[in-house]
């Protein structure tokens, strides 16, 4: 029976026969570009949790789940990871008029808690063990390509929006908004928002 958090990334490859890769390789516009987009070097592993999900799904007449972009693991501490970038949605909505409610009405898409539910489920089958996360640390990681606002500003500067019309006053309210989405989750998982290129970092700091 699978147990730890290493049990369980050993066997996910395993069974899925699948490849590591670090977070950028996740990140679709990276992708699209044939190259990764900055030159921060990352080299921590993740496994491409979207293809566990298409996998495990396969076949089954089950509806459809949700799934985190990622899993990895440090130590005792079991990692979901999600990336939501705002790089691209910015450069394609340009309408000052209406992007505060864009940006609104695109964070409110995301159900973090179901992927994360439904990871976590898709795991507990894999594992053969319905009590894997049980009294377990959990950290639920969701990056974006974004600087991120930590000092206090973010929430001054939503509130002046409208004086706002440059592209980092407007990064503010994708973070404000973004950042807003991981309330849903239950208190017990431990939650960080941070910018991609501070992945590695931040793990390591876990």
């Amino acid at each position: 029976m699978i147990k730890t958090p290493a049990e369980l990334y050993a066997k996910l490859l395993s069974d899925y026969h699948l490849s590591e890769h670090i977070i950028c390789d996740l990140h679709k516009p990276c992708n699209k570009t044939g190259g990764h987009r900055c030159s921060t070097i990352l080299t921590y592993k993740v496994i491409d949790f979207d293809k566990i999900k298409t996998e495990y799904q396969r076949g089954k007449k089950e509806s459809q789940k949700a799934s985190t972009d990622g899993f990895t693991f440090k130590n005792q501490l079991f990692c979901f990871v999600e990336l939501k970038g705002w790089v691209d949605f910015l450069a394609l909505h340009t309408n000052l008029t209406t992007l505060q409610s864009e940006i609104k009405e695109q964070a409110s898409k995301y159900d973090l808690n179901k992927k994360l539910t439904d990871s976590m489920l898709i795991c507990k089958d894999v594992a053969q063990n319905k009590e894997i996360f049980k009294d377990a640390q959990i950290a639920f990681v969701l990056v974006t390509d974004i600087d991120i606002e930590d000092d206090g500003t973010m929430e001054l500067y939503s509130d002046l929006m409208s004086l706002a019309e440059t592209s980092t006053s407007w990064e503010l309210v994708c973070n404000r908004e973004l950042k807003g989405r991981l309330s849903v989750l239950p208190s017990t998982v431990n939650t960080y928002y941070i910018k991609c290129q501070k992945f590695d970092e931040t793990i390591a700091k876990l």
